[in-house]
């Protein structure tokens, strides 16, 4: 055989063995085994929080209160919470059934009502209270927050005609007088204006997928002058000193009703180290905070208990 013959052959026997280690290769790839490619199922189930007590809205939740449960993909959604630890320490904002799925969006106020007679306790009324963002804390209290409610009126000072019985002589200028006359209102559904268009700006980086992009809070606020209807619950007599208040504003000194938000640790027992107290269940124990005796403020006041310099000081 000629020289260049078995050279071609050479050739041919290298080329063979490449093919069949390539061949090789690429079957073992494809699966462990070097068999069927092996296909990953789509899953069918997905987790989900729920209630495991009726919670009401305001409360602070506890691990206790959820559990994590499996249901079928389809009765899942981007609202649903598919980890306990992203509701526990958070406040919900709406009353809640044993048994109910929870949802991201039940722990954002998003000042639009449809109902507030389910929140409202037994024996009391629902009232509205509009506030600004000075005598409504910025604007952000939220449904199941708790309030005190002070009222300023300017009050004119008089004194009987001596020459016509059954006529008044007004002394001097109408003076304020503030107080605070309802406390630990609990609150059961807001109302804010309408979002305002948004602008042309650089798109936002989206929040995780099922999230507010919030992080679970109210719509970020800004010194923007807008106002809130609060709807608090009161009792027939707490209704109708705040009615009288609403009647009597002084249109120049603009609103007279003030909101104050209440702490909402003032709402749950803590013991000695200042830890929540639990009952048998695993919940915190609800208290309602006793009531506080105010002094009640006119000039006078601030002359004598708060020691405020009287207006004619500088003329002696």
């Amino acid at each position: 055989m000629k020289r260049s013959n078995r050279l071609i052959l050479l050739i041919g026997v290298l080329l063979a063995a490449m093919a069949f280690v390539g061949v090789i290769m690429l079957t073992g790839s494809s699966s462990p085994g070097g068999g069927t490619p092996t296909i990953t199922p789509k899953p069918t189930t997905a987790k989900v929080v729920k209630a495991t007590i009726d919670i009401a809205a305001g409360t602070t939740v506890t691990a206790s209160m959820v559990e994590l449960n499996e249901v079928q993909i389809a009765a899942a959604g981007p609202d649903t919470i598919p980890d306990t630890g992203l509701a526990i320490g958070k406040t919900i904002r709406r009353a809640v059934t044993k048994g109910q799925t929870l949802g991201y969006s039940f722990f954002v106020s998003t000042g639009v009502e449809n109902n507030v007679t389910d929140a409202l306790p037994i024996g009391l009324r629902a009232m509205a209270i509009q506030v600004s963002q000075v005598t409504g804390v910025g604007t952000l209290i939220q449904n199941g927050d708790h309030v005190d409610v002070i009222i300023s009126l300017k009050i004119q000072n008089v004194i009987p005609d001596p020459k016509n019985p059954g006529q008044i002589i007004k002394v001097g200028d109408p003076g304020p007088s503030v107080k605070l006359v309802l406390q630990n209102a609990l609150v059961v559904g807001t109302l804010l204006p309408p979002a305002a268009a948004p602008t042309a700006q650089p798109s936002p980086t989206p929040a995780p997928s099922g999230q507010t992009s919030g992080g679970g809070q109210q719509p970020a606020t800004s010194l923007n002058g807008q106002s809130e209807m609060v709807m608090v619950a009161v009792s027939a007599n707490q209704a109708e000193v705040i009615r009288y208040a609403q009647l009597y504003a002084d249109p120049a000194a603009g609103d007279n009703i003030s909101l104050v938000l209440r702490s909402p640790r003032d709402y749950v027992q803590v013991d000695a180290d200042g830890k929540p107290v639990m009952d048998a269940s695993g919940n915190p124990v609800i208290v309602v905070p006793p009531l506080e005796k105010t002094d009640g403020v006119t000039l006078k006041t601030l002359i004598d208990k708060y020691l405020v310099l009287p207006p004619d000081i500088l003329n002696k």
